[in-house]
């Protein structure tokens, strides 16, 4: 498959950016926008119900621009109506072009609120939302699910889930028991993949370009998280592209600073640190002096102290950290 269609919105390239917490906010987003060579990209997990409500700092990080890539915002929350008033705000006061849900994510404080993956214990009431949010948006609607809760029900969530109209789905290989622990059981992927015939993509410790290639035997796309952190080249690497579309030399120097522009351009004085600081846990991965680096970056009073490390750095030649 040399392209995604996923509703009605075509999806050139078939390596992912996956929501991540406070990472995939505007700053990591824009920037690999300016990258390039992702298929499409998923914001940080967002409260339907904050959407509904228009709550400041939700709508905050609502915030858009004009991309190249292709935006979906993914949504949390445990009851239809939640759902379906977000997606009409979002489809009425935003440029995104399509929503994610979130049923798989393993915080308690979303499963509290019977959201994430406590919809996995619910097959018919995770079908209901889709359904509902269907009947009344013409966006374009993924899902991203898990393996199962305590125990695997990927086969009947999936099935369910196509039932209902969802355009795509996203399994992340781990139960929501196991977090993030151990590693991704991808040996569910032909058996899923011989269940449903909407857009199966695959989700859970891709980190190189050769790893995403392997993956892809078994599912029509593949989706990357904390990998694209580490390296934001990824997804031009995947597509054999040069980084950029042309336009500019990418290396770890210019990533480096483009993203230190991109927080200063987007986040007020008084947050810019802890901004620097959620990317570096990822960022200095697999690099030679990555820990003394992380712990600098921890240990910086002032974004203008990270930022002057980071200068430091790119002159003794970061590739070599």
């Amino acid at each position: 498959m040399d392209s995604l269609k996923i509703g009605n919105l075509k999806i050139k390239y078939l390596a992912l950016l996956s929501p991540l917490a406070a990472l995939t906010d505007i700053v990591f987003r824009k920037l690999l926008d300016e990258i390039g060579y992702a298929g499409y990209m998923v914001t940080e997990i967002i409260s339907a119900e904050g959407v509904r409500r228009q709550q400041d700092r939700t709508l905050q990080m609502l915030k858009t621009f004009d991309y190249i890539t292709p935006q979906f915002v993914q949504l949390f929350g445990a009851e239809p109506a939640q759902f379906v008033e977000a997606v009409k705000y979002i489809e009425n006061e935003t440029n995104f072009a399509g929503i994610d849900i979130n049923m798989g994510c393993p915080a308690n404080k979303v499963i509290k609120k019977g959201g994430g993956a406590a919809l996995l214990k619910d097959p018919a009431g995770a079908g209901e939302i889709i359904r509902q949010i269907k009947t009344h948006s013409r966006l374009p609607l993924t899902v991203k699910i898990r393996l199962g809760f305590n125990q695997v029900n990927v086969l009947e969530m999936v099935e369910v889930l196509e039932q209902e109209g969802a355009d795509a789905i996203v399994v992340h290989f781990r139960l929501r028991s196991e977090g993030y622990r151990g590693c991704a059981n991808w040996d569910y992927a032909p058996q899923i993949r011989e269940k449903i015939n909407t857009v199966f993509i695959g989700n859970g410790d891709i980190r190189t370009a050769a790893q995403a290639k392997e993956k892809m035997a078994h599912v029509d796309g593949v989706m990357i998280g904390r990998g694209a952190i580490s390296n934001p080249l990824i997804f031009a690497e995947i597509a054999g592209e040069e980084p950029g579309y042309g336009a500019k030399a990418w290396d770890t120097a210019a990533i480096s600073t483009r993203l230190l522009e991109l927080i200063e351009e987007h986040y007020e004085k008084k947050l810019q640190l802890g901004r620097v600081k959620a990317f570096t846990r990822f960022l200095f991965w697999g690099k030679k002096y990555g820990k003394k680096a992380r712990q600098r970056i921890y240990n910086a009073s002032t974004f203008q102290e990270a930022k002057d490390f980071f200068a430091s750095l790119l002159q003794k030649d970061f590739t070599n950290l």
